[in-house]
């Protein structure tokens, strides 16, 4: 994806030529006017976070409204052979499968969630909630990936169903893992989106089953990937949720999960937001089907 190998400096030069208005772009960031030109002066200088809110700023100003516009073609991912007869390949996968998931929502470093996996118990210095986080994705999605391609079983999609799978994930994270939230919740860096209110989720997560939950297609699954996570049903993990359905939906229609991670979160948050402000899916599908090819050009060697 172009945005991931173009230097942070060319991405604030871009901005600020984009912006005119320094202070504009620093109010849009929120941080001082002060801050944009140490970072210009010092792009080492960048701390995490405010690297991510730069390059999500970056694809919602250039790379979403240039994939809106693009009328490129995809063609379906299938899911590859090869999986499922190599069980070290498979290992792989789902290890960076799983903590791409952890790592968009929690910013989880890759050595702890190896050393969770390495372990196989709590390690040293690691809280609890930390631990369950990583560990319960792995075995989620491992679960997955037995009941619906090593069992040969599609999993049918339901509300009880997609409670479950929200306790399965954060079991000893929160107290409330499996239940809805009763709260009006916040969804992080999506700007300007309205989640459902907390009394009509069970009727807004109905017709998400009757609409979406059947969904064959990549561009089907990204639609209702966006629609679930407007929804927001629960108090924290609806990204993390929203994913392990993607899982689920591909693998029920033998395609290729798309490999979401924190190389690709910032596009991830601009589509999204893009498209529930907007109704225009075409930037996250295609950021689907990207993710979707991402294996193919791994040659079984996972970064």
């Amino acid at each position: 994806m172009e945005y991931q190998n173009i230097s942070e400096l060319t991405k604030i030069e871009s901005l600020l030529e984009h912006f005119v208005y320094s202070t504009r772009m620093s109010e849009v960031l929120g941080v001082s006017r002060r801050s944009i030109l140490n970072w210009k002066n010092n792009p080492d200088s960048i701390s995490p976070d405010h690297r991510l809110d730069l390059d999500v700023l970056y694809c919602k100003v250039f790379t979403v409204p240039e994939w809106d516009k693009s009328q490129k073609e995809f063609d379906p991912v299938l899911l590859p052979d090869e999986l499922s007869h190599n069980d070290e390949l498979l290992l792989s996968y789902l290890r960076h499968l799983s903590y791409g998931t952890v790592e968009i929502e929690t910013g989880m470093k890759r050595e702890d969630f190896d050393r969770i996996m390495d372990e196989k118990r709590l390690p040293r210095n690691m809280d609890r909630a930390t631990f369950y986080e990583g560990f319960n994705g792995f075995v989620t999605y491992q679960e997955i990936w037995k009941r619906v391609v090593g069992c040969s079983e599609s999993i049918s999609v339901t509300e009880e169903g997609i409670k479950s799978l929200h306790a399965s994930l954060m079991r000893g994270v929160h107290n409330d893992a499996g239940l809805y939230s009763r709260k009006h919740r916040l969804m992080g860096r999506l700007d300007g989106v309205q989640t459902t209110a907390p009394e009509d989720i069970p009727e807004e997560l109905n017709r998400w089953v009757y609409k979406a939950a059947a969904s064959e297609t990549l561009d089907e699954i990204a639609r209702a990937h966006a629609y679930f996570i407007l929804i927001h049903p629960f108090g924290d993990g609806n990204g993390r949720v929203g994913r392990a359905l993607v899982m689920i939906q591909c693998l029920n229609a033998g395609l290729m999960p798309p490999l979401l991670d924190g190389k690709n979160r910032a596009i991830y948050y601009a589509a999204m937001e893009y498209a529930m402000r907007h109704g225009r899916y075409r930037p996250l599908i295609r950021l689907f089907y990207e993710a979707a090819m991402l294996y193919q050009k791994m040659t079984g060697k996972w970064q």
